[in-house]
């Protein structure tokens, strides 16, 4: 027998398998209500809201075992059937991950099956302990006996065991059924880590034919792929790789969309594949030209067969349109509609483009097509269809003359048939407690009601002036809680566009007499207030109450750099569609006064401070001036589990940027909330005043990350120097200063390289420094006095910083001093305090 062979180091991970891949099988659940305040899980967790379909499907899975597959009866490529589902057996290579991990999102209650193979071979006959880890359920047999059954099902929660196995000498066969409900998001893993110093070989048996050395190779080329630039502008997109191997080898390309909620059915049309031929010792493949593909920032999984084997890394970039770039038409009217026209030729086939040809009376039959095929994901309520359901609400009532018999019908029918919140009952995964989603739900369900108010709605066994009232009283809930605490997800690029397309499309459904026509005028001025009070070079680059790696590097075509292109002329146009389509329907302006916001120029500068979110829970702090911005959540959480927040981020343009994070998983692009770059493991003491940021990190010892890192893409500035502890960076007329308490070194390797500075430890203390170029003469001038930077670390927690001629202090209580006085008058208002310099 042939084998593929990985040493298993000590305290390492068996992250290399034959695996079957997923397995799904749609479930059905005893209907139920559900109970909750929206927002609340931001503060206390997702798990407080525990769908009852989850319970339910414990206990099945309590009470009966996963049946055994003795996968080493399986060679690789062969078929095996779980579910009445056949899948050939496959190589899984981590590139990074320690777990063997198969996360993804499923938009209905799906049960998850994944098995996986492994041998382990020992040079004596011995007891080992392994830590096993899931999100999940685990049952582990081996030498074909159970070893464990470790089922904690905590939804996205990471459990751990400690099992004991004992090993004879020789080969030693694993054989693991990772089991789990899928609910949207769903983190699916397990990781088995070796514990002790144990001599053991991870073995993979291959056929006969395999040339291993060759397998090898080629994972850690695809380890090593990256694309040294953080956007392609109209340009060839060039994929670089460490290529060695002395002969041609065949690379297939997948690229997927990174907003995978832009269809609701049938997705897997935005996905295109290519083929490419990689040449001997090829170090940089040409992919395409960015314009061949629409817009958008993209994942690329490059995969190698190499004898059978086949390897696949994922890798994501942004492509922008230069032509975009140039749109800046003065007339909001001329935006609008360049913003429909757009929409119609670069938009997916989805209900927003529907909206677009009926809005320019263009092809009333794809128009219809298109929302008779939407309409299905609607009926299976799968999650994030209010995102659409909506928008079919609009066209019904807006072009109700034009609809065919046969779309008037379907669309009467889901409207009947919806759910439309948790007081009805339901066994989908609809997820209701997010602002933007509750925001969506209670509009279909009062315009719904309105629009049928004689008729039945089977899901509530309402008539539909009872929804409508239901809907109405919601909504005013919704808004009385939205003003007085505004965005709980603060500045989020994802999520105030998904506010827009549901406050835009009541008011563009609404009387100029209804309340809720002009509570909406009011939510959108407030949303245009933060985002002018936010914006520099026309995009949104601030710290964010929620954040996806997609947003974070994708500014270009970021949601709210199309808003403010469509309010203000200060963005640009991008494909980001869920945000700007109701505003080109309707006819909503944003205030005027606002624009003395954007755009600053010469010596202005703004400090901006204000309180938000679900029980005031955020303080935000904002500096910027016409070079740079610098922002942070001030004391958000400290030394606490993170999520999805970003706490701090400087910008000089919408690639040459900065931020710090305390990694929530080691997998460069892994699935996790948070993960690599997105949102933190555990979060920071966070501090800023005027143009400095401080950040205080203190890791415990249970959090398996002990560095955190910075994401600073060298390519993007036009000058940088750097020292153990310091890099100061230069780019149109700004520099920014980063440093780090512990130390920074850049990673070489990866699809990383060059873009991230790893500073290690559990307690350190990170600064950023934002300055104009023109105060100083020189960035070498800036690089000398930032590094004499001061920090020093007292017994009882204190921090005390010295730069320049400024003094910094946080006590062991967390409060922050500028100079020994107190800076901050925290909690504010939603609206804050301007300090404003010209």
């Amino acid at each position: 027998m042939k084998y593929i062979e990985y040493p298993l180091f000590a305290e390492g991970f068996i992250n290399h398998f034959l695996t079957t891949g997923v397995y799904t099988k749609p479930q059905q659940f005893e209907k139920a209500i559900l109970k909750g305040r929206v927002n609340e899980w931001l503060k206390k967790g997702f798990s407080i809201h525990e769908n009852p379909c989850r319970k339910e499907f414990v206990a099945k899975r309590q009470a009966e075992l996963p049946p055994y597959l003795d996968l080493s009866q399986y060679s690789l490529g062969e078929k095996v059937e779980v579910f009445g589902e056949v899948h050939p057996v496959k190589f899984y290579a981590p590139f990074g991950n320690i777990a063997q991990e198969e996360s993804g999102f499923y938009y209905t209650p799906t049960y998850l099956r994944t098995y996986s193979y492994a041998i382990l071979k020992a040079e004596k006959e011995e007891t080992v302990e392994f830590e096993l880890t899931t999100c999940g359920g685990v049952t582990l047999w081996v030498n074909d006996q159970l070893v464990e059954d470790f089922i904690p099902f905590t939804r996205n929660l990471v459990k751990s065991t400690t099992v004991t196995v004992n090993l004879r000498k020789g080969e030693n066969k694993f054989i693991i059924c990772l089991d789990d409900l899928a609910e949207r998001d769903t983190d699916y893993y397990f990781r088995l880590k070796r514990m002790g110093n144990a001599s053991l070989t991870v073995l993979l048996p291959v056929a006969e034919k395999v040339r291993t050395e060759l397998v090898l190779e080629s994972e850690k080329m695809l380890d090593n792929i990256c694309f040294e630039k953080e956007a392609y502008i109209s340009e060839p997109l060039k994929l670089r790789l460490n290529n060695m191997n002395k002969q041609p080898m065949e690379v297939k390309v997948t690229i997927t969309p990174g907003e995978f909620i832009e269809k609701m059915e049938e997705n897997w049309k935005l996905i295109q594949y290519r083929n490419y031929e990689l040449q001997p010792e090829q170090q940089v493949l040409t992919l395409m030209h960015s314009d061949e593909i629409h817009p958008g920032y993209y994942y690329f999984t490059v995969e190698m067969n190499v004898d059978g084997i086949v390897l696949k890394r994922k890798i994501g970039t942004q492509l922008v349109r230069k032509d975009f770039l140039s749109y800046q038409e003065e007339k909001l009217e001329d935006r609008k509609r360049r913003a429909l026209e757009t929409v119609i030729q670069f938009g997916v086939n989805n209900v927003y483009k529907s909206a677009a040809l009926f809005k320019l009376g263009r092809d009333f039959k794809l128009a219809e097509a298109i929302i008779l095929e939407e309409l299905a994901g609607v009926r299976k309520r799968k999650d994030c269809c209010d995102f659409h359901f909506v928008i079919i609400l609009y066209i019904y009532r807006t072009f109700h003359e034009v609809l065919s018999d046969k779309l008037k019908q379907e669309i009467e029918e889901a409207m009947l048939n919806f759910r439309y919140w948790i007081d009805e009952p339901g066994d989908d995964v609809m997820w209701f407690f997010s602002e933007n989603h509750a925001l969506l739900f209670h509009i279909c369900q009062y315009l719904a009601g309105k629009y049928l108010p004689e008729q039945f709605f089977t899901n509530s066994s309402r008539l539909g002036k009872e929804v409508e009232k239901r809907g109405a009283e919601l909504l005013t809930e919704w808004f009385e809680e939205f003003f007085k605490e505004f965005i709980t997800e603060w500045n989020s690029n994802a999520y105030i566009p998904v506010d827009v397309i549901g406050i835009a499309t009541l008011y563009n459904l609404t009387e100029p007499e209804n309340e809720f026509h002009s509570k909406a005028k009011t939510a959108l001025d407030m949303i245009f207030y933060a985002l002018s009070i936010n914006e520099h070079r026309g995009a949104v680059m601030t710290s964010f109450g929620r954040s996806y790696e997609k947003e974070l590097k994708g500014n270009y075509n970021a949601g709210t750099t199309a808003l403010l292109y469509l309010a203000y002329n200060a963005g640009h146009l991008n494909r980001a569609v869920i945000g700007y389509i109701a505003l080109a329907l309707g006819d909503y302006e944003a205030p005027e006064e606002y624009k003395k916001y954007l755009k600053l120029t010469g010596s202005q500068q703004l400090i901006h401070q204000n309180t938000q979110g679900f029980e005031q829970h955020v303080n935000l702090y904002l500096y910027k001036n016409s070079e740079v911005v610098l922002s942070t959540a001030v004391g958000f959480k400290p030394y606490q589990p993170g999520y999805q927040e970003h706490i701090v981020q400087a910008a000089i343009d919408k690639t040459a940027q900065v931020f710090v994070n305390h990694p929530g998983e080691s997998h460069t692009y892994g699935s996790g909330r948070p993960n690599f770059w997105a949102g933190n493991g555990v979060l920071p003491f966070a501090a800023q005043y005027k143009n400095v940021s401080i950040l205080k990190y203190k890791i415990a010892a249970n959090y398996r990350i002990d560095y955190t890192h910075a994401y600073i893409p060298l390519i993007e500035f036009e000058r940088y120097i750097g020292d153990k502890n310091v890099i100061v960076l230069e780019k149109d007329g700004a520099y920014i200063g980063v440093y780090a308490n512990n130390g920074l070194s850049i990673q070489e390797k990866g699809p990383c390289q060059y873009k991230e500075f790893i500073s290690p430890g559990r307690e350190n203390i990170w600064i950023i420094k934002v300055v104009k170029s023109c105060d100083y003469e020189n960035l070498d001038d800036f690089f000398r006095e930032f590094r004499k930077i001061q920090i020093d670390l007292s017994e009882n927690e204190q921090v005390n910083i010295i730069d320049n001629t400024t003094s910094y202090q946080i006590d062991s209580n967390n409060e922050f001093l500028v100079n020994g006085q107190t800076v901050y008058q925290y909690p504010l208002s939603v609206q804050g305090i301007i300090q404003w310099e010209e």
